[in-house]
């Protein structure tokens, strides 16, 4: 996605304590003999640290996520990014009593099954259902170099920031802020807009991109917006690892933000 250089901010910290308790949670995962164990045991781990989480939060995927991803061509890959999706929320922040057993399954397919005892840490309170903000994007399948447009519907008024999840890159470059920037910077919205806005269109679009560096045979991936309202500006970094911000995101007290994702697919150009 082509976006402006963005100037870089100060994260401001909380001084909120959180909420823990420990589960046990569970993750499978089946792989064929051309996938190795160490990777699918990985896969197992992320499915089962989703797992805990979601015994905590209570967050699930999504029938549009699920649908999406069973439509697209690669639906293993959506299903992995959605999984880690599920994992926002809530932090791990440590684990115990660890197991890993491989089974064999239907033919020569093999299963990896990772068990654990979970500390999920959580942010204080509880969710404010009058806090709400629709989000609503001009397509869901782009083809590569077309323009995206987020339209905002807030509850009440609001500060909203948009970031970009890619998960197929790493560090500080998965998660990247592309509203507001120095072509458009509103500290606070009261009623629904489309970003661009008509006078920020003039000076900068949203250009979707397939990614560099992606095997020859795959022709779709999936990315996300997620959209971060708070009932009051938060100074947040202009790029996190997915790790960094959501440990950024689970310090805001629950009652005081609302979190929306939207899931997007781009189909390789022709070559």
């Amino acid at each position: 996605m082509k976006t402006p250089a963005l100037i870089l901010v100060l994260v401001l910290a909380f001084p909120i304590s959180a909420s823990a308790e420990w589960v046990r949670a569970k993750g499978d995962y089946i792989f064929p003999p051309a996938m190795s164990e160490a990777e699918a045991c990985q896969q197992a781990d992320s499915r089962a640290r989703a797992d805990a989480i979601r015994q905590i939060t209570g967050e699930t995927l999504s029938s549009e996520e699920t649908m999406r991803c069973t439509e697209q061509g690669d639906e293993a890959e959506c299903a992995k990014n959605s999984t880690t999706w599920t994992a926002m929320g809530g932090e791990i922040r440590s684990t115990r009593d660890r197991q890993a057993v491989t089974t064999v399954e239907v033919d020569v397919y093999r299963k990896c099954t990772v068990s654990f005892d979970a500390d999920v840490y959580v942010a204080e309170g509880k969710s404010d259902p009058n806090f709400d903000v629709g989000v609503v994007l001009n397509n869901m399948v782009y083809r590569d170099g077309e323009n995206l447009t987020v339209t905002l519907k807030p509850s009440q008024p609001m500060a909203v920031q948009i970031f970009q999840w890619l998960p197929y890159e790493k560090g500080d470059a998965q998660v990247a802020r592309i509203f507001p920037n120095p072509f458009e910077n509103l500290a606070r919205i009261d009623k629904a807009i489309t970003i661009p806005t008509e006078a920020g269109s003039r000076r900068y679009d949203l250009k979707v991109g397939f990614p560099v560096g992606q095997p020859p045979g795959r022709k779709m991936v999936d990315e996300y917006l997620m959209v971060v309202a708070t009932k009051k500006p938060m100074a947040f970094r202009d790029s996190y690892s997915l790790d960094d911000f959501n440990r950024v995101v689970a310090e805001i007290p629950l009652s005081d933000r609302r979190i929306v994702r939207r899931l997007y697919n781009i189909v390789r150009g022709s070559e």
